[in-house]
């Protein structure tokens, strides 16, 4: 069942995502692989349960989160999505995987991190939608930016 982390303000998301991309821009990574979690969570401020269908945002080195979603669940994702415009819908015969990999095309994106909570099943369809880039672990630009001292705080 989604649910929106409405006690924080558009500045204060906008202003995590700022920091983690400063993280990014000191490691080399062009973009962050996520999906539902604590991370998405703590920087997009949408909490989402997981299913067998691929949910997953997008974090550019520059610029707002991109989105990409089952298409039956696009309604109730825009009510949830406050930072980011960029909300690409699959139906059952579409690869979510070819919309990830649309993303990280659009935004030059080759240094992917990825978030230790994504699923192999996810990151393996990325990797073959996207044979060019390279794929790292996200872990430490996340700490860098304080994502995992603020959700072992619980904020």
């Amino acid at each position: 069942m989604p649910q929106s982390t409405n006690t924080l303000t558009d500045a204060t998301l906008q202003a995590r995502i700022a920091k983690v991309q400063d993280a990014m821009k000191a490691s080399g990574i062009q973009a962050l692989l996520l999906e539902p979690g604590p991370a998405m969570m703590y920087l997009t401020g949408v909490r989402w349960g997981r299913s067998e269908r691929a949910f997953a945002v997008v974090v550019p080195l520059q610029g707002d989160p991109a989105y990409v979603l089952p298409g039956f669940e696009e309604m109730r994702a825009r009510e949830l999505i406050r930072i980011g415009k960029d909300i690409r819908v699959w139906q059952e015969d579409d690869s979510p995987y070819q919309l990830i990999a649309d993303i990280l095309k659009k935004n030059a994106a080759l240094k992917i991190g990825v978030d230790a909570s994504v699923r192999f099943f996810v990151f393996d369809g990325v990797r073959m939608k996207a044979p060019k880039a390279a794929f790292v672990a996200a872990g430490p630009v996340l700490r860098t930016a304080g994502v995992d001292l603020a959700l072992a705080r619980g904020r």
